[in-house]
């Protein structure tokens, strides 16, 4: 990831970089919406749709991919036409393709969701539930 970063940042130059470095390398045919947020030298591909309220950090979001309303990315990449749902933190992993995880799930470090695996609502937690204290 840290490759990936470097570039979008213009820590290392590379005439592969299609656009201008900064913190964040948004392709053409990217849908961001104005309320994410993008940091990190993460890059968007082509057809990727990020929602309000994400935040991605240092992450590669692969064409097709969807990240949706509230979710958080670090260091990860989402692979190509793969769904991060609502309110779904992916921390340092990798989401394979076509890979769909539903809302409130919580993907440690080190995981690797296989391709197409379909991820149920609040089918995994790393921490502990607020309303059990």
């Amino acid at each position: 990831m840290t490759g990936s970063a470097d570039l979008v940042r213009g820590h290392v130059s590379s005439p592969a970089l299609p656009g201008p470095t900064g913190d964040a390398l948004i392709l053409p045919g990217a849908r961001v919406d104005p309320l994410a947020v993008l940091t990190g030298g993460t890059a968007v591909c082509d057809g990727a749709v990020v929602e309000a309220g994400a935040v991605v950090e240092g992450s590669v979001v692969l064409p097709g991919a969807r990240i949706g309303r509230g979710a958080l990315v670090q260091r990860s990449v989402v692979g190509r036409d793969a769904v991060v749902g609502e309110c779904t933190s992916v921390v340092e992993a990798v989401v394979g393709d076509h890979a769909q995880l539903g809302s409130h799930n919580e993907v440690p470090a080190g995981v690797r969701v296989d391709c197409g695996v379909h991820l149920p609502e609040r089918a995994v937690r790393v921490s502990v539930p607020t309303h059990l204290g």
